[in-house]
């Protein structure tokens, strides 16, 4: 803003930009004019047209020696006026941005507070009381009053109540629980092998397994999943994010071995695991007590499950 002889107080942001305001232009000629009838009427404000925005009837407002109502006084003050309330005791809520056009450098001046605020019964209007100084607006070196005319503008983000609520809850401990599964016969299995279903919270789980490794593991370490079965209600932005814990135990001194995952399962992800689960070399180490009598014993545990999903 170097280039003008003014500058503004804050909170009020002031930049410089060349795009049109989008939603409305005010173009007021034999300025000093109209200023000299208003004032015959006792009045101290320009109201523009009507003009619509974000589904609302809005009035742009000029005071162009202040609103002294709320301290503006040697100031132009901006103000916007939503035209018809609210019914029911509603509100709009709303964010606006002021335009002033430079005529000499043919940009325009966008002032705004950057905050939101509501329109109501109670306040159908607001703005900014000190936009900039009155002798600043009128210096033909700034660009926005030249030969007697000048324009203004206006846009309106109206913030519409289309949210969405999510609610993330924390199922009940009780309904978690452990699965054991028993793979008899291991040196038998040629490809992957699934567990049984087990249900835990109204859903169907199982285990895949694949002995000789899956992916990155391939060839060297077993891998180990947790699936789940029905991911059909899983739509909509529903989500589940499970902890588990899964196990082979150690048949011999109980030191089993364990890996933690943690993971959204959605309608498009509905297994997580480990393609580096344990080495094969671990595994068929019989020290280590992981295999033994040609069997291992898998254990799943659902450490915490929260659900996430949207409330109409």
């Amino acid at each position: 803003m170097s280039n003008y002889t003014f500058e503004v107080a804050n909170p009020v942001v002031i930049a410089v930009r060349a795009k049109e305001p989008s939603d409305f232009k005010f173009e007021i000629e034999n300025y000093q004019e109209l200023l000299n009838s208003v004032a015959r009427t006792g009045s101290d404000r320009i109201e523009s047209s009507e003009f619509n925005a974000g589904g609302h009837s809005w009035v742009l407002i000029m005071y162009p020696n202040g609103n002294k109502r709320e301290n503006g006084s040697g100031n132009v003050s901006l103000y916007l006026k939503l035209v018809n309330k609210p019914a029911g005791g509603g509100a709009v809520f709303a964010s606006f941005k002021f335009f002033l056009f430079d005529k000499v450098r043919e940009t325009y001046i966008t002032i705004n507070d950057a905050r939101e605020r509501r329109f109501d019964a109670a306040h159908l209007e607001w703005g900014i009381a000190r936009a900039l100084p009155v002798a600043a607006f009128k210096d033909e070196k700034n660009g926005l009053l030249i030969n007697n005319s000048c324009v203004l503008g206006a846009e309106v983000y109206v913030i519409k109540n289309t949210f969405t609520v999510a609610r993330l809850s924390l199922v009940e401990k009780e309904t978690l629980r452990t699965f054991n599964w028993p793979v008899y016969d291991f040196s038998q299995l040629r490809s992957d092998t699934y567990s049984q279903s087990f249900p835990v919270e109204g859903r169907s789980w199982k285990l895949r397994l694949y002995p000789k490794g899956n992916l990155t593991g391939q060839g060297k370490y077993l891998s180990l999943y947790l699936y789940l079965e029905d991911l059909a209600d899983l739509t909509g932005g529903r989500k589940l994010y499970v902890d588990c814990t899964l196990s082979i135990k150690d048949q011999l001194s109980g030191n089993d071995h364990k890996q933690t995952v943690g993971f959204w399962f959605d309608m498009n992800n509905g297994h997580r695991g480990f393609d580096m689960f344990l080495p094969l070399a671990e595994l068929n180490n019989p020290t280590k007590g992981y295999k033994h009598a040609d069997t291992l014993f898998i254990e799943a545990n659902l450490n915490e499950m929260f659900t996430l999903q949207e409330i109409n």
